[in-house]
This record gives structure tokens, sequence and C-alpha cells, in this order.
């Protein structure tokens, strides 16, 4: 039959299982965060910890035996440092919440503060280790029946110094959060101050420790909303993305000057004008379908795209276009309009600018587990500063959306070098677990 005491160390156990569990979910979830993900899988194991050794110190407390004394002394070491430790992670994962993403914009952060978090969480660590030899917090009787001493109420103290600061940042920043996020964050304050006080009065049963379960489930369900909120925001966005580059790449004045070459070599070369349709509908096509492609798509599907805007361009310049391929990798996936755009630019804003034009060369080779795209031209160049941006300050077309889509969809990179006068490099690289091979 259950009395209070099986009541409470199953309620410990089962909190031990569903911290644990919520630290899988987490570590499963490859889309939250890196950064905030490592801290909430902290905090879920250190919680699971810290319930089955409170559920071991209640239940092995008074059973006498020197075995038992032992369990009773390291579980209830571990339920007092755990508890610290506990509240170190929080600040730490308090910290990411509010500075993280606001850190790019170069906003003053409270330093000080962050940092005297941290620093009561050890502070706090090291007196639990002190009491050890001092027994200032309890100590076990010749029955092995837990007491609590006279400086028990400085183990309180400490974290209640560290939950105030940490309710300072919380208030002061709260707009940097959402109302779920806010009231998960704030749960973890309020809930075990609520319960430490109770504890301060009445003694039986681990109030604390169960309202820091409770606020570590709140906050893995805020974590895990707001992954769902990130996850269609970015749906969204790159919808948008696309629509804006595939909107950029069929901008009126290519579609009339396309148009223009195809009317001018019906009457000079029929052959060429049909050949230079068949290549305009079909980029139109690729376009179009970029629209509905909501994964990644394989690098042949994109170079032939690239093939039939490059050989629209060769029609309109003739010789001032010159194209050279270098293909040694084509087993990969990539976002749709990843590699068009940014020859576009090689040719618009890299050959079309420079007397007599020029070449560029089209790459793709593997490096130290990477599959690296290359487009060179040796055209206008311009003043590189490692964004994309001309000398007037303006974007080449599809760059940032090009650039965020690739690390979002694949985790690639975009890299530019550019020397006005002398030409352009742009290097894009995609992990090697984005070839096909690993898709299938």
């Amino acid at each position: 039959m259950f009395n209070r005491t099986s009541l409470h160390i199953a309620m410990l156990v089962w909190g031990c299982i569903f911290s644990l569990i919520a630290a899988l979910c987490m570590f499963m979830s490859r889309n939250f965060d890196k950064e905030k993900r490592r801290w909430m899988i902290a905090m879920q194991l250190v919680c699971a910890i810290l319930m089955l050794c409170d559920a071991l110190a209640w239940g092995y407390r008074g059973v006498e035996g020197a075995r038992t004394f032992l369990v009773l002394y390291f579980s209830n070491f571990l339920v007092f440092a755990l508890s610290d430790v506990l509240l170190g992670l929080y600040h730490g994962y308090l910290c990411c919440c509010l500075f993280r993403d606001f850190s790019r914009q170069k906003l003053q952060k409270p330093v000080w503060r962050i940092r005297l978090g941290y620093g009561i969480s050890v502070a706090a660590l090291l007196l639990v280790i002190i009491s050890q030899i001092t027994h200032w917090y309890y100590s076990f009787d010749s029955h092995n029946f837990y007491h609590r001493n006279s400086g028990y109420i400085l183990s309180l103290v400490m974290p209640m110094l560290g939950m105030l600061l940490d309710v300072s940042l919380l208030i002061q920043y709260r707009k940097r959060l959402n109302h779920m996020m806010f009231s998960a964050l704030l749960s973890y304050v309020v809930l075990p101050f609520l319960a430490t006080v109770a504890l301060a009065f009445y003694y039986g049963i681990s109030l604390s420790n169960i309202a820091i379960f409770i606020s570590m489930i709140l906050m893995f369900v805020a974590s895990m909303m707001e992954q769902n909120e990130n996850l269609a925001r970015k749906e969204k966005e790159a919808a948008d993305m696309r629509i804006s580059v595939m909107m950029s790449q069929i901008a009126p004045h290519f579609i009339y000057n396309t148009l223009n070459s195809i009317a001018g070599l019906c009457e000079s070369n029929p052959a060429e004008a049909k050949e230079t349709t068949l290549a305009f509908s079909e980029y139109l096509r690729g376009n179009l379908n970029a629209l509905s492609e909501n994964d990644l798509i394989p690098f042949e599907r994109e170079l032939k795209h690239v093939t039939y805007y490059l050989t629209i361009e060769q029609k309109r310049f003739g010789a001032r276009v010159k194209v050279c391929y270098d293909i040694q990798e084509q087993d990969f996936l990539l976002p749709a309009l990843t590699l068009q755009p940014i020859v576009e630019n090689a040719v618009k804003h890299g050959l079309c600018k420079k007397k007599g034009g020029g070449t560029v060369i089209i790459r793709t080779e593997r490096q130290e587990g990477r599959i690296c795209m290359t487009v060179v031209d040796d055209g206008a160049g311009f003043d590189d500063d490692r964004t994309g941006k001309t000398s007037d300050g303006k974007l080449h077309v599809g760059i940032e959306n090009v650039r965020t889509r690739l690390r979002d969809m694949c985790q690639g990179e975009l890299l530019i070098e550019s020397t006005k006068g002398v030409g352009t490099t742009v290097r894009i690289l995609i992990p090697d677990s984005h070839t096909k091979r690993e898709k299938e």
C-alpha cells in the first residue's frame, strides 16, 4: 500500500524519466538553435539526475547499514550540488535566450550581472562541498536519518540571490521573449522560490525539487513551441525568397531583351532563333518549377537550368560571354536557384560591365568533406567587403537570398572574393552529408 513517502518517491522517479525523455527529444531536434539546444539538454539531464538522487535519498532514509549510509551521503550531496549546478545552467540558458539573437545588433549586455550569476552558482556549489566537512547544512544520525543543521538556511539564501539576479534580467529584457517563453523562464524562479519558502516552515517532501522539475518541463514545452514557430517562419521566408529570386530572374528587361534577340535571329538565323526560344522556354519553366520546390534538388537539374540561361546570354552578347565548365562532382543536392543567380551576377555585373567581356568558369569539386562549387569571372569586379555588396552599397541580385537558403536548408556557406578591375570568385560550400547517395 502506498504511503506519502512512496508516492513522493514515485513522483521523483517519474520526474527523472520525463526529464530524460525531454533531453532525448531535444537531442533529436536538429533544427533547434544549437547553443540553446545544448543548454536545454544539459538542464534536462542534470534535472533527471537530481530527481533520481532525491528519490534515493528519500528511499534509503532511516535504513541502517554502512552501505546505506554511503548511498545517503552521496545522494544527498548530489541533490544539493546539482541544484546549484542547475541554477548556473538556467542562468546560461536565460542569457542565451535574452542576448544571443541580439548580439549581431551590437547591443550592450549587462556583463557584470551575467558574470555574477555564474559566480553565485559556483560559490553556492563550493559551500556545498565545504559543508560536507563542516556539516553546516545537514548531518546523519546513527540510524541514518537526515537532519538539518544551523547553516541550512545558507543553502537557501545563495540560490535565492541567483534567482533574484535572473529575475532582474528577465524583467528588464522581457520584450525580447514571447509570452510563453517569458512565463516558462519565470516559472523557474517563482515556483522554486515559493517551494523554498514553504520548506522553511514545513519539511517532509521535496517541494523545491518538484517545483524545479515542473519548471523544466514548462521550459522544454516553450522551447519546442518556439522551434515550431521558427520553422514555420523559415518556411514562409523560404517561400517568399523563392518568389523573390524567381521574379528577379525573369525581370521585364531580361524578357524584353531576350525576345528582341529572338526577333532579330528570326530574320538572320532562324535555326538559332529556334534554339534560343527553346532555351528561353526551359529557362522560364525552371524558374516557375522552383516556386514549388521545398526540398533540395539534384545538382544536374540546377546545372541544366544554368546552361539554358547561358545559352540565351551567349546568343545576345556573342563572344563577350565565354563559359568554361570544370565539373568534377555532381552527385549532390542543393536548394533550387542557388547556382543560377550567382552565374547571372557574374555575367550581368562582371562580364557585361567590362569592355570586351570575359570568361566565367563553373567548377565543382570535393574539398575536406564538403562539396565546393566555384563561380569565377574575370569581369569588372567590385570593392570586396565579403558580403556581396557593390561599391554603391547595392546587393547583387539574389545573393542574400541564396546565402540564407543555403544556411537554412543544408547548412551551406557562400563566400565572395572580388577585386575591382580583376574579377570575382564566389564559393558555395555544402556539407558532404547532402550527397544523393545518402539522401537515397
